[in-house]
């Protein structure tokens, strides 16, 4: 089971941004890992701009306020073939 943690800059995303982050998440895990389409847990958290800190830019990137970050925590293993995919 994992659990998605979404993080984005307050007022920058309406509720059908979000949908739309959510859904290609869940998309994407579902495409990957081969995770059961209705093994769907997410937090999303709206941070105020002192709270969502982070460099402008690095290795080369540039960062605007659409910036996601986005943490996956497994809670039950995967098979070895699905997580040699993530290397």
């Amino acid at each position: 089971m994992p659990l998605a943690k979404i993080y984005v800059l307050e007022g920058r995303y309406d509720e059908q941004r979000l949908a739309n982050v959510s859904t290609a998440i869940q998309e994407a895990l579902i495409s990957v890992l081969k995770i059961p389409s209705d093994d769907f847990f997410q937090n999303i958290h709206e941070l105020p701009r002192n709270r969502f800190l982070h460099t402008p830019s690095f290795l080369g990137m540039k960062y605007s306020d659409d910036f996601i970050v986005l943490e996956v925590a497994f809670i039950a293993g995967r098979p070895k073939e699905i997580l040699r995919l993530l290397r």
